[in-house]
Parts: structure tokens; sequence; C-alpha cells
């Protein structure tokens, strides 16, 4: 139980979980979409339901060695005074924490800091004197069992050290007793605490037993409450803060150990453990299995044949590489006849990298500012968009937008398009692991002629579509189109497949040529297929009617967070985070610009290749003291996941050099960075105020203006 205190102290104070911004969603809890004085009450009601249940488990574990509480008046509430020191520390702690981060990130005005404290307070005392007038009203005590006042009872103290009819060796050897000596009757009085000896024990224990289920009462409330909560989730005014989300779930857990030492005493921690093996290998029966789905997708039908064979074939297929050649050189002369005006243009390719909300909002942004700055020009001359995670949603929420600009009530380039990028998508999904998730799933939704489960991979889709105004509510198919007749660039998704760590390209048009990797001319091996394509592995499974943000979520899915995909393939395959692979999408770019060299070669002036960087490339070289014992054993795996987008950085520099034999004309790569180098910025699905201000400042930065200014001169040249 401790555990968890140590937990939420750790969050509160920064040592936990800061890169991934957890610490916020305390500090800052949005409800609504706003800070205001009701997310922070809902936040001190919760802290307040997480007291109350901390107290709760620790009197039904605790209460039989200190029997002589059934003895006083009002025992749990007698229990939770003396219990109080770690609820009351956090408390402090955590308004202190509060107010610090408000004067020194958000720099909000004092009257507006007092409010917010005003609903901490207020919210956590509703819930602790809701929660202990129902114990006051129903718990019983020795003296209302026998019918006697508390004044009459003439029981003496117990024998302290001070006070003792044994002798001392007597008392050391006493093993297995909690000596109690005094406790706090009010949290400003000491009482003595008194021998019960001369009271029924079979009465004692009927009133700790009736307490016990007063408080299994008071449990099954707040868990029929949580279920409630999940049942209307899709109404935003359920949809509690996600720092309230985390303390409703710690909640859970206690109340969970509760019921299992109420019902089972001593054999509580084996059943746990035996029932926790045996949920383990149930999960892994279809009956109970939760997989998440990609929405529109038709599982119903006969499985996609995953296999080395089937790679085989799609690379192998020349005739079929040719017939989508011909579709996407099509593509790129649609493109030409848009862009032709003083001889050839410049194509550009857009790569962008994953990060979360802070890679949405950059890319987003960089997208729409430097547009501006070229008067419409530069999404003009995009042809391809890649990348993974949050920086492709961005990019795809532009796009959109400059597809449906005529029918748009503001300009593309309206502020109110890009601060939708910046809202919260962590509350809905923080909330649905909290109240869905982690027990039983119960909603289910259509889409068309399918059903799925709703978990927290629909809630994250569903909020994306709120905050975009519905605009990405599209399928994949819808796209075909409008990329064939260059009215806006093509998209290629590449979420990685966990089995393999194959990469699965989506996008709307066929592209098995960036799947070939036969040897060419005096290469003689046998290559590892590497890529294959969405729409032909699933071709049977209504691949076009997939939903665009059942896409972009494949390729944004950080484990954990947000649950992988499962495929309806043969065997099963499951998907996660492009940026596994490739985090920039700089390989899809490189061969496909290798693939139509020819063309590019003959049509255009140039290649200019844009990055949507969310961190700084150049970092400086970190110092590396001694370590300590645990710190080496942790270095190998902490070093491979820190250096894992750096090392992509080395390989893809190095492809560009080989690229340029390919190219005549000129290859130029232009770096916009966001000022992330100290991982100020949080990988996470909600940003702050400050943070939002940062991305913002980030694109008049030095180096990245003189990144629009070489930009804005190839351009018009």
């Amino acid at each position: 139980m401790l555990f968890f205190w140590v937990i939420i102290f750790g969050i509160v104070n920064k040592s936990i979980a800061a890169k991934y911004g957890i610490p916020y969603l305390f500090l800052a809890p949005e409800y609504l979409g706003d800070l205001s004085f009701w997310s922070y009450t809902i936040m001190g009601f919760s802290i307040g339901g997480f007291v109350m249940a901390f107290n709760i488990t620790s009197y039904v574990v605790n209460s039989t060695r200190f029997p002589f509480v059934a003895a006083l008046k009002n025992p749990f509430v007698r229990y939770c005074i003396n219990n109080s020191l770690f609820p009351l520390l956090f408390m402090v702690y955590y308004i202190y924490q509060v107010v610090l981060f408000h004067v020194q990130s958000e720099h909000t005005p004092l009257h507006q800091i007092v409010i917010f404290i005003l609903g901490v307070v207020i919210g956590y005392s509703i819930n602790v004197i809701f929660s202990l007038t129902y114990f006051l009203t129903t718990n019983k005590n020795i003296f209302k069992a026998l019918g006697i006042l508390p004044d009459i009872d003439e029981s003496k103290t117990i024998n302290s050290l001070f006070s003792r009819d044994e002798e001392l060796f007597k008392f050391l050897k006493r093993k297995r007793k909690w000596h109690i000596e005094s406790y706090l009757y009010t949290p400003f009085q000491i009482k003595l605490a008194r021998d019960i000896s001369h009271y029924d024990k079979n009465m004692l224990k009927s009133i700790i037993k009736q307490n016990h289920l007063n408080a299994s009462v008071f449990e099954i409330v707040i868990f029929a409450s949580l279920i409630v909560l999940g049942l209307f989730s899709e109404n935003p005014f359920f949809v509690i803060p996600a720092g309230a989300s985390v303390m409703l779930f710690f909640t859970i857990i206690f109340i969970l150990t509760s019921a299992f030492y109420t019902w089972l005493k001593g054999w509580s921690t084996i059943v746990f453990i035996g029932l926790f093996i045996l949920i383990n290998l149930l999960s892994k029966q279809p009956f109970f299995s939760y997989a998440n789905k990609a929405y529109g997708l038709n599982y119903n039908t006969e499985k996609a044949d995953y296999s080395i064979k089937t790679l085989d074939d799609f690379r192998s297929n020349i005739e079929q590489h040719e017939k989508d050649k011909k579709n996407t050189i099509n593509i790129l002369n649609n493109w030409a006849a848009k862009n032709k005006k003083n001889g050839k243009p410049k194509i550009v390719f857009i790569n962008t990298s994953g990060g979360g909300s802070r890679s949405t909002f950059w890319t987003f942004y960089s997208l729409q500012h430097t547009d501006s700055l070229l008067n419409g020009e530069l999404f003009k001359h995009i042809h391809l968009i890649t990348g993974s995670s949050g920086g492709m949603i961005g990019a795809s929420y532009f796009r959109e937008l400059y597809l449906e600009k005529d029918h748009l009530k503001a300009s593309i380039y309206d502020k109110s398009f890009r601060m939708n990028t910046a809202k919260d998508l962590l509350n809905p999904i923080a909330f649905s692991i909290a109240t869905n998730d982690l027990f039983i799933r119960l909603k289910k939704f259509k889409d068309g002629d399918y059903t799925y489960t709703k978990d927290r991979g629909y809630a994250f889709e569903r909020q994306l579509l709120l905050n975009t105004d519905n605009l990405l509510n599209k399928r994949l198919g819808d796209y075909t189109l409008p990329e064939q007749q260059a009215r806006i660039p093509i998209m290629i998704l590449s979420p990685t497949v966990i089995n393999d760590g194959r990469r699965m390209l989506i996008s709307a048009q066929p592209i098995s040529f960036l799947s070939n990797n036969i040897p060419m001319k005096s290469v003689n091996n046998q290559p590892i297929v590497e890529n294959f394509e969405f729409r032909r592995m699933f071709k049977n499974q209504n691949p076009d009617n997939l939903k665009i943000t059942s896409a972009l979520r494949m390729s944004a899915t950080f484990p954990y967070i947000m649950p992988s995909v499962s495929l309806p393939s043969e065997p099963l395959i499951n998907v996660m985070d492009a940026g596994m692979r490739d985090n920039y999408g700089t390989l899809t770019t490189f061969k496909y610009i290798y693939t139509f060299k020819s063309w590019i070669n003959e049509n255009t002036s140039g290649v200019i290749i844009i990055n949507y960087r969310d961190k700084l490339k150049l970092k400086d070289i970190e110092d590396n003291p001694l370590k300590s014992i645990s710190e080496n054993f942790a270095q190998p795996i902490g070093s491979l996941y820190g250096n894992l987008f750096p090392v992509q950085d080395y390989n893809l520099d190095d492809m560009a050099q080989y690229l340029s034999y390919a190219i005549d004309e000129p290859i130029d790569i232009i770096d916009f960075e966001l000022d992330n180098n100290r991982d100020e910025i949080s990988l996470s699905w909600h940003l702050t105020t400050k943070e939002k201000e940062k991305i913002l400042n980030s694109i008049y930065s030095d180096k990245n203006q003189l990144a629009i200014q070489r930009l804005l001169e190839l351009l018009n040249n």
C-alpha cells in the first residue's frame, strides 16, 4: 500500500515519468478542455477517494492488530485520524507543487491560483466528509453493542514500558503483537490505549466484522460508480481529468486488495498470484481476448495469409510493380502540370517525426506557417508525405484542410486550426484505461456492417475527430482520386509489425514497387522482404474502408499508452508505432525517389526534402560519470533506447549520400527543428500552456528562420 504513495509522490515532484508529461496531468488537470476550478475540484475529489480507499484497505488488513479500536467511539474515524500521516503530507506537498507550477510555468495570476487550490481542498473535503459520514452512521463500537456509555467504562490502560505488570524480558519475548500505548483521539488530542481483555472477544470480533462489511459496501459503491463512468464515457461531462483517472485506477487497486483480504485473509496472496496466472492463461483464449482492431476492416471473412511465401510473391511480381509505377507516373505528371510555370519545378517531399502531441502541433504549425509565407506554393509542390506518429497526424490534418479549403468558413492558416492540434488527447485515453480497459469492456459500436469493442483506441480516435471538427472522418479509399489528380500529396504510413519488425505501408495508391528489393545487376544474394503493402495483403478484408483515424493510430501506437492493433491475418499480426523502424519516414522517401529517379531527372529542377523534427538533430555529447552497480546494469538497455533515433539519423545521412548518385539535380535537405533538446516538452498526448508557447516560439529560432529563408529561395527561383 505504501508503494502507491511512493509513486504519486514521485509523479508530483517530477522524478517519475516526467519525460512523458505524467506530472502535468496532476499539476495541470484539464476538464472540458480547460484548467478551471472544476478541474481541480475533481482532482481533489479523486485524491480524497484514493485516501479513503487507502484508509479502508489499511483498516481491513490491520484492524485486528488494534483490537482496542473496536472499543472506541466511531472506531473507523479514529483509525483514519491515526492513519493520516501520508494523506496530509501528500496534500500539503501537492498544493505546494501546484502553486509552484503555476508561478513558474504558467504565469497564472495569484487570484486564479487561489481558486484552483480552493477547488482541490473543497473536492478533497467533500469526498472525505461524505465517506466519514457514512461510517459514522453505520459502524458500531463496543459501547453501542453493550448499551453502555463510554464514560462508565472503567477498563485500565494497556501496559506500557513505563507502566506494566509484566517483566521487561517477557515483554520483549512477545512476537507478532503490535505494542500500542497511546493514539490520537482527535488530530489534537492524545489518549492512552485501554485494555479490552474484559470484553467479550466474540462481541469484539462481530463489531470488527460489521465494520469490515460496511467498508465493503462503500467499496462496492465506488466500483459501481467506476462502471457508470465508463458507460457514459462519450459524454464530455463524465470524462474526468487524466490525473484523476490515474488516482481512480490506484483507488480500484486498493479496493480489490481490501476485498481479497476480507474474503480470503491469510490466503489472499496465494490466491491473488493464482488468479493472476489463471487470467494470464485465459487471456490467450479467443473468448477472453480483447484484441484492438482497425476500424473499417472486415474481421469476419477468411484471414489474410501472412507468410514468407506471400511476401515473396508480392516482391517478385514484376508485372504488378510496373503497373503500379505507371499509376504513380500519371500522378507525377498531374503534379508537374499543376506546378509548371517558368521551367521545371522543384519536387518536395515531407518527412515528419513522431513525438505525440508535440510533433502533431509542431508539424502542423510549421506547414501552416511556411505555406502561408509562400502563398500556398509550398503545399502545391509537395508530392509525398511520410513519417510516423504525431507528426503524421498533424500533416494529415493540414492536408485535409487543404483539400477542403473551398468549403471551410475560415482560411487554412487560421489560428483555430493549429490550436485544434494542441488539444488534449490523453484524458479520454487515461479515462478509458481506468474505467474500461483493465476490467470488463462492456460497450460495442458498429461501423457500417462491422462491430468492434470500445477501448482506449476508440477513445483516442473519437477525441481526435472531436478536436479536428470531424474533418478526418474519412476512409482510406476517399483519398485515392484526390491523390491521383494531384490535388493533394500522396501520404504513406508505415507502422511496424511487432511479429518480425517489418514495415506495413498504408497508402491510398498501389505502391508494390516499394516492397521490391530483388537483386540488381551484379548483386547475388537472397534479400529478406522488408516492406509489404497493407491494401494488397488485406485485399479481401475491405482495406479501402479503413478509417483514416485508425491508419494514423496504427502509425502512432506508443507502447502501453495505446493498444497495439491486431489485423485479420494468419498468423495474427500486431502493429505499433512507425518510429520503431523509421521515425522520419526517410526510408520510404529515399526508396521512392530512387524508384522514380528517371522521371525526377527529366521533369524537375531538383529535390527538396523537408524534415519536421521534434527535437534538435545535433545534440551535445553527454557526460559519462562513474556509475553505480545498478546504473551500470541498466545502461545497455537505456542506451539502446536512448540512442534509437540518433542511430537512425546516422544511417539515413549515409543513405542520402548514396542517393545523390541517382539524381542529377540538387537534393536539398531542410530541417525544421523543435527546440526540445532536453525534452522540456513531454512525449505525451497532452500539452501544457508553456509547452504550446515553446512550440509556437520555436519557428522563430535562428536555425528555423534560416531554413524558411532557404526554402523561399529554392521555391521562388
